[in-house]
């Protein structure tokens, strides 16, 4: 049935309305703010999230929340070649210098933060001089990441050394100031940053795996935490836990929402595992790193071992369950804040309730070739100004061929205090109408 009731819709929405009397957050990283002190209004400091050339939008991470800041003709760049080039620094940190035009913030200078040039050649590692200096006697290696995403997964053998709380973390470090250091983050500035504290300390060997976790992890697995699993069993946060042990094993006792698939059967069950390569994948139990090889064999990209067998987790009392385990995987990934699902979309598209108005992000010319029957085109770039178009009493469902600038004008709304989601898929549009929508 394709009607959908608009009380069943309402909910989607609500989560994304800002709650009265919000502040607005300044548009500086809680990281960055660690080195740079004072910072001056029309100057934000985060990392890039996302660029949209066609809609002349930047979206960027300040950790603790979104913004969406706009760019033209006269906005200039640095440390990248062109606006274009800014599409390969992803993840990175960057400074835009901007003005306030009627509201909205309208970038002057893009300027990419190139820490790396403070740091000498011969004190940045790939990943095979990485590997190598692990060996070295007395190296310690330290992920500089956030703790949650440390517990969440990290390299075997790393400590914890967040470049946000490095003051909290510095007692910890070695007595011995030539103590051999390695440092690792996403490949940004979290371990340039790290290693000039160090350095400021009197650390004389420190050096940084430039490519980070995120190179790490497109060859070879993680360690994840029971303190991380844990959390994710109780809050329902989506991953795959693999008991490899034996069936009768299993049945007398496993971890709660593991699927059960003895080691010697795994080379034979790739067909049952999600199609999503970046579902976080859990193996414990019998030849658990072999296991994790042929994984990453198969092209997932977060695989993790579990750092203790089923008795000891059963030991530090974390919660089990008995009786047969799971045979099927079922991955379902958790929707970011904001999006509406493929299905319902399409429930919206094809009936729309009586509260909600579809709302086309792309260029004019865009949607003049082929947008959604009763859609509202107004591109992503001037949703700010002309958000009057929109009627009273309904929320926008907002839309564009990959969700890059669908999200952008969900967050230019949100900034505004109007309400709304926007799909996260790629969708193709004919002449006519018709659409086709597809999972990313």
């Amino acid at each position: 049935m394709l009607a959908v009731c608009s009380a069943l819709l309402v909910g989607l929405v609500a989560s994304s309305a800002m709650a009265e009397g919000d502040a607005p957050k300044a548009p500086v990283a809680k990281l960055c703010a660690t080195c740079h002190h004072d910072v001056p209004p029309g100057q934000a400091l985060g990392f890039l999230e996302n660029i949209a050339l066609k809609s002349k939008t930047l979206q960027m991470d300040y950790m603790s929340h979104k913004g969406v800041i706009k760019f033209d003709e006269k906005t200039t760049v640095k440390n990248v070649t062109s606006l274009e080039d800014i599409r390969n620094y992803t993840g990175k940190g960057f400074q835009v210098n901007f003005t306030e035009k009627n509201g909205e913030k309208v970038a002057s200078e893009i300027i990419r933060f190139d820490i790396l040039k403070q740091v000498a050649d011969d004190e940045k590692l790939d990943k095979a001089g990485f590997k190598q200096a692990m060996q070295q006697k007395g190296t310690v290696v330290y992920d500089v990441r956030p703790p949650m995403k440390y517990k969440e997964g990290h390299i075997a053998g790393a400590k914890p050394l967040p470049a946000p709380a490095f003051d909290k973390f510095k007692d910890k470090l070695p007595a011995d100031k030539n103590t051999p250091i390695l440092l690792y983050g996403v490949g940004g500035c979290l371990s340039p940053t790290t290693s000039l504290n160090l350095k400021a300390m009197g650390f004389t060997n420190v050096k940084i795996y430039f490519g980070g976790f995120p190179d790490w992890c497109k060859t070879d697995y993680g360690v994840t935490t029971p303190d991380w699993l844990g959390m994710a069993i109780e809050k329902g946060i989506p991953h795959v836990l693999i008991d490899l042990r034996a069936e009768q094993e299993v049945a007398a006792g496993h971890i709660p929402g593991a699927v059960g698939i003895p080691a010697a059967s795994l080379a034979a069950s790739q067909a049952m595992f999600p199609a999503n390569k970046m579902a976080p994948i859990v193996l414990y139990g019998a030849d658990k790193e072999k296991a994790a090889e042929t994984i990453m064999a198969w092209g997932y990209k977060k695989v993790r071992l579990l750092p203790m067998d089923y008795g000891q987790w059963q030991t530090a009392g974390k919660p089990v369950s008995t009786g047969a385990a799971a045979t099927k995987i079922v991955y379902v990934p958790m929707a970011k804040p904001g999006t509406i699902s493929v299905a319902d979309f399409e429930k919206v598209a094809m009936h729309t309730p009586d509260n909600m108005i579809l709302v086309d992000v792309r260029n004019p010319d865009e949607a003049a070739a082929g947008t959604i029957n009763n859609s509202l085109n107004i591109p992503a770039d001037l949703i700010g100004q002309r958000m009057s178009e929109i009627p009273a009493g309904k929320e926008p469902v907002l839309f564009c061929p990959s969700g890059i600038r669908a999200e952008m004008a969900h967050n230019m709304l949100k900034e505004s205090g109007m309400a709304s989601v926007y799909l996260d898929a790629i969708i193709e549009i004919e002449k006519d109408g018709h659409f086709d929508v597809t999972e990313k």
